[in-house]
């Protein structure tokens, strides 16, 4: 017959109680006391924060006891840690043996061409986690970014903060390297034919970037990079190329001696699609307005801002309208961007191809998208202005019937798109909760 053990946990510690039992004949009894406390040493040994010690006429009977309890007590800290899951590349590139999901990493970006070092490449460094037993969520993320030094040299240091909680697991870690002029680098996948990589090692890592080619479309290319903050930032310039290549033109203009150079394009001017005496109509507002410009963007061909600011009153009672003429890609981008970063956006599918509210303090908004003509437009009415939800939306759909008024894009031009990289109502909107 096996010894019967009984444990009993205190809130003041962990003393599991043992009482050793053999049969069929009887023994003599012998109990023994096993106490782990945090930071006290009993004699014995300590682990993981805790002293292991025991109490009784004797400790000669105690070996199985200790065990046990160390058993206990390793379960007990292992249950409290993440799953670390099993890394699904090696540990160098000339080994076999798994790496080490939570890290360090390092190693080395070159031109795949000349082999050259490529110095201020971008590299974001991310760890996934997820929470469930049998029903598995994701549970966030954590990500590290820095760039190649002058010798194409990365580290990327081991993750220092790990989630906590009972079902919580370490699931994947993905490494994205970014530098204008090449195709991204991830190690998980390739770009174009999206499979998976083979040749990502945890230490001694070898990237070698592969030159922009004409034939690839931007498109996919922002859709297989992914990637954070900082990578969006950094590829924000492609949405705009990802529009034209889906409508079939280029933005690429060369100057003399080939280099880019800027083509002068008409600015956008969205003067036709609302105005004051609208407003008026709609709201019922006697008052008057001062026609301007918002503050936030500059007006280019991509973007254009109207701000109707109400006289002798506060910005509750302001109308402000926004519009992004950026291709049908692009504008994709600058549509969900906003949808993931404005407070308590909601969806609401009533206007345009898709749209969504959102409402910060006294300022109520409306974001639609125009799919087939690539327009983003913001607009953000007081809600002194705009007493219910059905005015803003009337307003919306005013202007949503008169977009087709909007002149034709000229040449296009390679700067960045702007708007993409940023928040774009007003600060009282962005930073209201």
């Amino acid at each position: 017959m096996l010894p019967t053990l009984p444990a009993v946990v205190t809130p003041s510690g962990f003393t599991l109680s043992r009482r050793l039992t053999s049969s069929p004949a009887p023994v003599n009894h012998q109990s023994r006391r096993v106490r782990v406390r945090r930071g006290v040493g009993l004699g014995g040994f300590a682990f993981g924060g805790f002293a292991l010690g025991w109490s009784g006429p004797s400790r000669a009977g105690a070996d199985l006891s200790t065990r046990v309890a160390l058993v206990v007590c390793l379960a007990y800290c292992g249950g409290c840690g993440p799953i670390v899951e099993r890394a699904p590349f090696p540990a160098r590139p000339d080994s076999v043996r798994p790496g080490d999901l939570l890290g360090p990493y390092d190693g080395k970006v070159v031109d795949g061409d000349s082999e050259r070092p490529i110095a201020g490449a971008l590299v974001a460094a991310s760890w996934a986690f997820e929470r469930g037993i049998g029903a598995v969520a994701p549970l966030g993320a954590e990500e590290f970014v820095t760039q190649t030094g002058a010798d194409g040299r990365y580290v990327v240091p081991r993750l220092a903060r790990l989630p906590t909680g009972l079902s919580t697991r370490v699931r994947r870690f993905t490494i994205i390297v970014y530098n204008r002029g090449y195709v991204a680098w991830r190690s998980d996948r390739r770009f174009p034919s999206r499979q998976a990589r083979r040749d990502f090692s945890q230490r001694g890592n070898l990237v070698r970037l592969e030159r922009w080619q004409p034939t690839y479309v931007h498109g996919q290319h922002l859709l297989f990079l992914g990637g954070g903050p900082k990578i969006r930032e950094a590829a924000a310039w492609e949405a705009q190329q990802a529009g034209l290549d889906l409508e079939g033109e280029s933005a690429e203009h060369l100057g003399a001696g080939g280099s880019p150079s800027r083509v002068p394009a008409a600015l956008l001017e969205i003067s036709p699609l609302l105005s004051d005496d609208e407003i008026r109509g709609v709201t019922g507002y006697v008052g008057t307005f001062e026609d301007g410009k918002l503050a936030d963007l500059p007006t280019t061909e991509f973007y254009d801002s109207r701000h109707f600011k109400a006289k002798e009153h506060p910005e509750n009672y302001d109308v402000g309208l926004r519009v992004w003429r950026l291709g049908a890609a692009a504008a994709e981008v600058q549509y969900q961007k906003l949808l993931r970063d404005l407070p308590k956006a909601s969806s609401t599918e009533e206007i345009g191809d898709a749209s969504f509210r959102v409402r910060a303090g006294q300022i109520q908004g409306l974001v639609f998208l125009v799919r087939e003509r690539g327009l983003v437009v913001s607009l953000t009415c007081g809600a002194d202005q705009c007493v219910d939800a059905t005015q803003v939306l009337t307003i919306g759909k005013l202007v949503e019937s008169r977009l087709g008024d909007l002149p034709a894009p000229s040449a296009p031009s390679i700067v960045p798109v702007p708007g993409l990289d940023e928040v774009v109502p007003p600060d009282r909107l962005k930073g209201a909760e």
